[in-house]
């Protein structure tokens, strides 16, 4: 049977790639965020936090899929899966791989997750295949074949209450058949059991304790998000840090603490990472950033919030926002003149001088950050929004071409480009060009920037 794995079981690389599919989640880059979780996976398919992450990530871009795009993403599921089907049967990790990146493309298709489910099985990863099943639960819950199935893997896993609750609802939907009141009998015997086996294994102080444990565990991997659990987490791990020095210890202090509010607190044990390390990391150097920024922001709010408290609290908000724009630029040209071959902090660096409306710099860090495969495609819609922003219209145009002709399915990246591809057929006054590309993002979404009054524009 495989084992669950935590994120204090695998290399501070594979965290740090964690951390970076977090923060392009936490951006809503869901290509990005997922590309790097199954890349997480693909080293350690047994990292469950990873693949509950990635299932979030999941979610968000498949609700915004259009109709066409999941119709595809289906057909090519439907032609896949039976060859990873034969694959699964000499090696269920590998399947396992391969379904999870046609997931990566549209989550709900219940072939797919009944495949993977079914190789974890194989492999006796049970808490892989019931995260599975249970998506397909919240979706089809009168699928009984499929609460069986949920039924079976919680049985393996001596999980008497989940075992129970589900034979419970597949009893609803027999109130009169003896057979399957008789299978709910049978499972309320075995929660009792199992249930009756924990009451009598150690004793309540102790299980109190662990109980607390697991909850700074769960709070330490992402899981909880409460203020009373974080002061949980904070109690354990100070106690742990008094016993050892531990970077991993102090980056766990660190999240919690920013949960509380404390960010000077998150900033101290951070900043003491990077002392114990001899040099930059930019992954704790980026922690530093958020942690400093949202100081800040927690700053202006009470200075917005409580005005008639503060001396010129208008201009202390403009010097805040003034002080924060400069302080994440010069971090990010730290973070490049330390690590100049790193294509993510170029691409960092670009989005930060477009931000500051420097689009020569931007255009110049763009079109080396392009060299990221997994930034690529945003690198050549930002140089040509570069371009558009200096007026060079038919330079902007050549970029967005190329751009869409990698974007097959519509999606919000492909839109972007769309949208600045007809503005500059607009400059060029090409107004019937430029129509044809407002169209085509209104019949997918009527709802993007202003689109709705663009193409009213057009057809006055």
């Amino acid at each position: 049977m495989m084992k669950e794995k935590s994120l204090k079981d695998v290399t501070v690389k594979l965290r740090e790639i964690y951390n970076r599919a977090i923060d392009a989640g936490r951006k809503k880059n869901w290509d990005y965020a997922i590309d790097l979780m199954l890349n997480v996976l693909s080293k350690e398919p047994t990292l469950q936090i990873a693949r509950q992450e990635l299932r979030k990530f999941e979610a968000e871009k498949s609700d915004g899929l259009g109709f066409i795009s999941k119709i595809f993403a289906q057909i090519k599921a439907s032609i896949k899966v039976p060859k990873f089907r034969i694959l699964a049967k000499k090696d269920p990790v590998k399947a396992i791989l391969q379904y999870e990146k046609l997931l990566g493309e549209y989550l709900y298709n219940n072939t797919v997750l009944n495949a993977l489910a079914d190789a974890a099985i194989a492999k006796g990863a049970f808490f892989i295949s019931i995260d599975d099943l249970e998506i397909i639960h919240d979706k089809s819950p009168r699928n009984e074949v499929n609460l069986r199935k949920l039924a079976d893997c919680y049985h393996e896993l001596k999980d008497g209450m989940a075992y129970l609750s589900i034979f419970q609802e597949i009893g609803k939907l027999h109130p009169n058949d003896l057979t399957v009141q008789s299978e709910v009998r049978s499972a309320l015997a075995f929660s009792t059991m199992h249930k009756a086996n924990w009451e009598t294994e150690g004793s309540t102080q102790d299980k109190a304790h662990d109980k607390e444990s697991q909850e700074a565990e769960k709070l330490a991997e992402g899981s909880i998000h409460d203020d009373s659990q974080a002061e949980i987490l904070i109690e354990k791990y100070t106690k742990e840090l008094e016993e050892k020095e531990s970077s991993e210890i102090r980056r766990k202090l660190a999240e919690a603490y920013s949960m509380l509010g404390q960010y000077e607190k998150a900033i101290e044990h951070l900043t003491a990472i990077q002392t114990n390390l001899g040099s930059m990391d930019p992954s704790i150097d980026k922690l530093i950033e958020v942690a400093y920024l949202s100081n800040i922001d927690a700053n202006i709010k009470e200075l917005s919030k409580n005005p008639s408290q503060y001396e010129s609290p208008e201009e202390q908000v403009v010097d805040l926002q003034q002080h924060r724009v400069q302080y994440r630029l010069k971090h990010a040209l730290e973070r490049v003149e330390i690590y100049p071959n790193d294509t993510q902090l170029r691409y960092d660096l670009a989005l930060m001088h477009f931000e500051t409306e420097n689009f020569d710099a931007a255009l110049e860090e763009f079109q080396k950050a392009r060299k990221n495969p997994q930034r690529k495609r945003s690198c050549i819609v930002y140089i040509g929004r570069c371009f558009e922003n200096k007026n060079q219209f038919d330079m902007a145009i050549d970029q967005f071409t190329e751009a869409l002709a990698d974007m097959p399915e519509m999606s919000n990246e492909k839109m972007d480009a769309l949208y600045y591809l007809g503005i500059a057929h607009e400059a060029l006054e090409q107004n019937d060009k430029a129509l044809g590309y407002f169209k085509e993002i209104y019949q997918n979404n009527i709802n993007y920037k202003d689109i709705a009054q663009r193409i009213q524009k057009h057809y006055k």
